[in-house]
């Protein structure tokens, strides 16, 4: 099945950064999140997860428009909020081992 660009959700690695606070960005709690995070990280996580998605390199995070770190479009299984908190868990879990 192919993605759907119009109906992805968009994850930008700034959700899931342990240095930013929530009003920069963050969307999950600190213990949940990592250091430097990068779409290469978060396209590694969905792929474990089985999740279709695409890598776009060349995007901003709009509060943070100057630093062109990417984003990654994931197909719509869910919630947004529960897809991002489990993004974080495996993130997490990867860097740990």
């Amino acid at each position: 099945m192919a993605l759907d660009e119009d109906n992805a959700w968009v994850l930008w690695p700034e959700y899931f950064d342990r240095s930013r606070p929530r009003s920069q960005g963050r969307k999950i709690r600190r213990d949940a999140c990592i250091s430097d995070p990068n779409v290469d990280l978060i396209s590694a996580a969905l792929s474990h997860m089985g999740l279709e998605h695409r890598v776009e390199r060349d995007k901003s995070y709009p509060a943070n428009w100057f630093s062109k770190g990417g984003r990654v479009l994931v197909e719509r299984t869910g919630p947004k909020s529960q897809l991002v908190r489990k993004v974080g868990e495996a993130l997490v879990k990867a860097q740990r081992s």
